[in-house]
């Protein structure tokens, strides 16, 4: 009988070191997500690597990281930025292995003269993995931002029929790609073309969106917007000789 009552006091205290605190949990949970940030914000991406999944994925507005590697890839186009993070975490609940969180998100963020605010709404899965609770997955939804005038310059073209326009492209493609390695991931250029029948004196524009005047000067004052704007194709520079140029914005 008392091999048998040692027996239950024992099993009695395997089950209770083994019983999951719900506190405790949620608390490693949350500090892996302000780790996260804190990581961000240096730009310490050995950091940010031991706190993901190897499957880490992240949606945000108008941006689908389906990797961590190209989620980094994004941060890094804007070393050099002055961070400002708070996150008010709303939220979190643990079901077996995985957690949920979910969280309102503010940033500051200052390139040169430049300044722009983040404002979200987001949730985030983590995944527990040898005992350390890891993001896994996040999605991001930007809520309006002040800043933003909807500030845009249109380009109207005329291209002869028939002709390419493959040089405007490729120079465009060019500018995008500075643009959102200074920070500014949310701005740049799109060629469209006007809906055949609708103008007869113009058949393409180039929209720039640059969400203020600020930002606007930044990129276009900027070394690598002026390098490429120097060295713009003759090919290119031909087909805008006639263009009509305005920049608008919301009343």
């Amino acid at each position: 009988m008392k091999n048998l009552f040692l027996l239950f006091g024992l099993l009695a205290l395997l089950m209770a070191c083994q019983t999951v605190d719900p506190a405790q949990e949620k608390a490693a949970v949350e500090t892996t997500l302000t780790d996260f940030y804190a990581a961000m914000e240096d730009f310490n991406y050995d950091a940010v690597r031991a706190l993901c999944t190897s499957d880490f994925s992240l949606y945000e507005t108008g941006f689908d990281h389906q990797d961590l590697d190209g989620f980094i890839e994004s941060v890094k186009s804007m070393e050099g930025a002055a961070f400002n993070v708070a996150i008010d975490i709303k939220s979190t609940e643990i079901s077996g292995n995985m957690a949920f969180s979910v969280v309102n998100f503010n940033a500051d963020i200052a390139m040169g003269d430049a300044k722009m605010s983040i404002e979200a709404y987001e949730t985030y899965v983590f995944k527990k993995v040898n005992n350390k609770w890891l993001m896994h997955y996040c999605h991001s939804t930007h809520l309006p931002d002040k800043s933003d005038v909807n500030l845009a310059s249109l380009h109207l073209l005329k291209v002869p029929e028939g002709g390419s326009i493959d040089a405007i492209l490729n120079a465009m493609d060019k500018f995008n790609k500075a643009i959102a390695e200074m920070g500014f991931w949310d701005c740049g250029y799109t060629v469209m073309q006007v809906v055949p029948g609708s103008n007869d004196e113009y058949n393409y524009f180039v929209k720039g969106n640059w969400k203020n005047q600020e930002t606007y000067d930044a990129v276009h004052n900027s070394e690598a917007w002026q390098t490429i704007s120097n060295n713009f194709p003759e090919e290119a520079s031909k087909l805008m000789e006639n263009q009509i140029y305005l920049k608008v914005e919301d009343l």
